[in-house]
């Protein structure tokens, strides 16, 4: 019991944050079916080229009564993949477990790791895949599974480079849309000095590269870039952290080949369009899933890149009603130009 009552508490301690109280419990590690192929969604547009995006699922992989809505959106992705639908990678943004548990990862791993010998699946890091202490900090950046749980072949022989050998919470990653690169950089949750100054010197050292930068906490639910009260500012000890301004200021803004930025952390989605040094306007997006139903409901977002367009389209997909997501009586999504 007091164990249990420590974990409740632990978990209390940042009012914002998600409460999942099976992630306290002993839990057996979810075993899925094997992947097979779904039918393949109405008119899909093969012509053009994808990029799926999974925000935080650490409310899937604490409830084994929700990990059926994760299993299914893999399903999903697989079978359309396999069946034609030209999808260049898949992203995560962080919060893979709530509280670092390795049941979780394990059981995030066996679902995902079918599809991820099939499509390069890139995580990043989140704060709920650290362990904590009683008040909330984090008092050791090595204290998590994320990086055994997260290696997968086909990644890893697409990265480039890494701040830390043998860990994947710093990547670059190789990707390419209309056959022009443009390479995922993935940082840690409130990236270290030296992390953000590793990244900097690559993405300078590499002009003739486009980046998709991905990290785990950036924008605010209003769409606002944070840049005091980070939730690295409130948990991290004994280490360097950096503000999403700070990211923005020294890494984004003065390098106008980081094409646009993609974070989780906060409420459901939104954006937001910046002018970097250059005068270019810069797309940063969120999405997180961890407040919607059944701990995300099958949900994802799914970018759309046409042929012969310098413009992409960002929408958010129910893979389970094979539904678009509708408000106000309309479709949800954004038109943004990536190529230039």
């Amino acid at each position: 019991m007091k164990n249990r009552l420590r974990c409740f508490f632990s978990l209390l301690v940042l009012a914002s944050m998600s409460v999942t109280f099976a992630s306290c419990e002993n839990q057996e590690v979810y075993k899925p079916q094997p992947l097979t192929l779904m039918t393949l969604d109405e008119n899909p547009d093969l012509s053009s080229e994808y990029i799926v995006v999974i925000g935080d699922i650490q409310e899937y992989t604490a409830n084994p009564a929700w990990m059926p809505y994760y299993e299914a959106t893999v399903q999903w992705i697989y079978s359309q993949y396999m069946q034609g639908m030209d999808i260049k990678c898949v992203l995560q943004v962080g919060d893979i477990t709530s509280g670092n548990h390795e049941t979780s990862y394990q059981s995030f791993y066996n679902v995902t790791a079918q599809l991820a010998e099939e499509l390069p699946y890139i995580a990043c890091i989140g704060n709920h895949d650290y362990t904590w202490d009683a008040n909330g900090k984090i008092k050791d950046r090595n204290a998590t599974f994320f990086s055994r749980y997260t290696t997968f072949p086909l990644t890893e022989s697409l990265i480039v480079d890494r701040f830390e050998e043998g860990r994947t919470e710093n990547v670059v990653v190789e990707n390419y849309i209309g056959g022009e690169p443009y390479f995922i950089l993935v940082l840690e949750f409130g990236p270290r000095d030296e992390v953000l100054e590793w990244a900097e010197r690559y993405v300078q050292n590499h002009k003739h590269q486009k980046f998709i930068l991905m990290t785990h906490e950036y924008l605010a639910r209003s769409g606002e870039r944070i840049s005091e009260g980070s939730y690295a500012e409130l948990q991290f000890m004994n280490t360097t952290w950096s503000t999403p301004e700070k990211v923005w200021n020294q890494l984004v803004k003065e390098n106008d080949n980081i094409a646009w930025v993609l974070c989780g952390h906060n409420g459901f989605y939104a954006h937001l369009i910046t002018e970097n040094a250059r005068g270019r306007d810069v797309l940063q997006m969120l999405f997180n899933l961890q407040y919607q139903k059944n701990g995300g409901d099958g949900m994802i977002q799914l970018w759309e890149f046409p042929q012969a367009q310098d413009s992409a389209t960002a929408r958010i997909y129910n893979t389970i009603s094979r539904q678009w997501f509708i408000q106000d009586g309309k479709v949800v999504e954004l038109k943004f130009k990536y190529k230039y």
